[in-house]
């Protein structure tokens, strides 16, 4: 599974239509941008509150365009102010995912509710596309690193991801520094490797997958005596590796992800819908980034883990 793109979801009134889509022009170089009125976007029978909240749990970013919409009398002032709907979904972004993934784009001369005051939201001039491309790129850079991040979320993976390293890869690749020499018809291993293989999807129990996985591929069981304890694992053993023995496993841990995405969704149907299925990828996405970031912290682990797909 390749790094999947951050999903960002673009609003705007109707009047800054245009706006929006420029701006998906210049965020697609770093994300899968979503326009408000693209197919698919809005799910049917459900209103566009239901809507927002089940997009925030499935887009990783959202940004929006408040252009000057709207002459209001404000204090005995005509102010111009965004189509109030545009700041409803940034708030409503902005409280499910917090200050940074949720961006707002401002043109010229709009007024914002004064709750913005003191937070900077790089401005434009709807005349000049450099000036909405130099808005883009206050966000971009932001967007980048905020992704590349573990982040709590309704679904656990960063916490699975985190206790899986913890309790097993850990534990693991410190014991094998002193791990006893395996020996196996004839040819002895001195050195062990450990891939952790992320599965191609979340069906079913992971338990189960992993098996077929171990059996389809030829590993068997083994197992490592180290100094305080056996662990037993799964195996490849090709004497022209000798003498580095190959260490498989698939994490288990990840078994009740997708029942914990169903109950979000709010599911009353058996099947998989086509968000259901991004949804899954992305945080198998997030468990994949989540676990590096553990392993690339230890100098033993990055020398002797690796996380590969299915294959």
């Amino acid at each position: 599974m390749t790094d999947l793109k951050p999903k960002i979801f673009i609003g705007s009134s109707t009047a800054g239509y245009p706006i929006a889509e420029k701006v998906k022009t210049y965020l697609s170089k770093i994300g899968d941008c979503f326009l408000w009125q693209e197919p698919d976007v809005w799910e049917t029978n459900r209103s566009t509150f239901d809507n927002l909240i089940r997009m925030s749990n499935y887009f990783d970013f959202g940004v929006f365009v408040a252009t000057a919409d709207d002459l209001t009398l404000t204090n005995d002032k005509l102010v111009i102010e965004p189509r109030d709907n545009v700041i409803l979904e940034m708030s409503l972004f902005l409280g499910s995912m917090g200050h940074n993934k949720s961006f707002l784009l401002v043109e010229d001369g709009v007024k914002l509710p004064s709750d913005f005051s003191g937070i900077y939201m790089p401005r434009f001039d709807k005349t000049k596309d450099e000036t909405i491309e130099a808005a883009c790129s206050a966000y971009i850079s932001k967007i980048e690193e905020h992704y590349q991040l573990g982040h709590l979320s309704l679904y656990p993976t960063t916490a699975l991801a985190i206790g899986y390293y913890k309790n097993f890869v850990a534990d693991l690749v410190e014991s094998v520094q002193t791990a006893e020499n395996l020996e196996f018809n004839g040819v002895v291993y001195t050195d062990f490797k450990l891939k952790v293989v992320i599965p191609s999807d979340l069906k079913g129990m992971i338990r189960e997958k992993a098996a077929v996985f171990y059996k389809r591929n030829g590993l068997f069981a083994n197992d490592i005596k180290a100094k305080f304890r056996k662990h037993h694992l799964w195996f490849q053993l090709d004497p022209k590796n000798a003498p580095t023995a190959i260490m498989y496993d698939m994490p288990s841990t990840l078994t009740g992800v997708d029942d914990a995405i169903e109950l979000i969704l709010q599911k009353g149907y058996k099947g998989r819908t086509k968000m259901q299925n991004l949804i899954e990828q992305k945080e198998l996405n997030n468990f994949r980034r989540v676990l590096q970031m553990q392993i690339d912290s230890s100098p033993f682990a990055q020398a002797t883990v690796e996380i590969i797909d299915e294959f």
